[in-house]
């Protein structure tokens, strides 16, 4: 399934799922969309370990490949980034699984652990995508006491957002998005009205998802920093629409 892709390309927020493999011991993740369910996550240990089974996530991915002696060998897998992996809260797996490393010499080893269970779950809605966005905005980014790690979640939670709101139009010219990536979302591209250099939030309220002419338009067009304006007071009104 990967092999129409190229080591590098990335994808983002790609929904994800920790998984209790046969024959593995060790908990795994796969993606849930865009890709085979043969594909797998190289994905961080802790994370692994410290949700049960069946936890989702949301993150940036790109193709990777091992090398060995500088020359590339093996398949191609997936890595998250993991400053931008965001787990979704409200979704809870039906059967709470945990792995649990046994004290081996070898950390691949684990038992698994069934704690309780749950009714069942549903995907993150579009109504708690957008109050996580509001509650993780950034007034003031770039600020020394920011950690940044938490910054970029902050950000990455924010696109996400902006691309979900937009629903595969342009915010400016309200067309369909110009073409469909490799990983099947809509392209568009992530704009803050107010540059974060020049002290704008990173928050719904100063981002628009736009098709590259919008974007394009606004720095080298005639009327770019008028469009800006517009874009401005858009995103505004339509915000208010959805607080009704």
């Amino acid at each position: 399934m990967l092999n129409q892709f190229s080591v590098g390309d990335m994808f983002e927020g790609v929904l994800l799922e920790t998984i209790n493999e046969d024959k593995v011991s060790r908990p795994r993740v796969r993606p849930l969309e865009y890709f085979g369910n043969e594909i797998r996550v190289e994905f961080p240990r802790h994370l692994r370990e410290n949700n049960p089974i069946g936890t989702r996530f949301r993150a940036n991915v790109r193709v990777s490949q091992k090398t060995k002696n500088n020359q590339p060998y093996g398949n191609l897998y997936l890595r998250a980034d993991e400053n931008s992996i965001i787990k979704i809260e409200n979704f809870k797996p039906i059967r709470l699984i945990h792995a649990i490393k046994l004290n081996t010499a070898s950390d691949r080893t684990y038992e698994y652990i069934e704690k309780e269970f749950r009714s069942l779950p549903s995907l993150i809605k579009f109504e708690d995508l957008r109050k996580k966005a509001y509650t993780n905005s950034v007034e003031l980014p770039g600020k020394h006491e920011i950690n940044q790690i938490i910054l970029t979640k902050r950000s990455d939670l924010i696109k996400t957002y902006a691309l979900s709101r937009a629903q595969g139009k342009c915010e400016g010219c309200e067309n369909e998005a110009p073409f469909i990536k490799r990983n099947g979302q809509p392209y568009l591209e992530v704009h803050h009205i107010i540059e974060l250099s020049k002290k704008g939030s990173d928050s719904p309220l100063n981002v628009v998802a736009l098709c590259p002419n919008c974007h394009a338009r606004i720095s080298h067009g005639i009327d770019g920093e008028n469009f800006n304006n517009k874009l401005s007071e858009k995103i505004l009104y339509i915000e208010s629409q959805l607080e009704l």
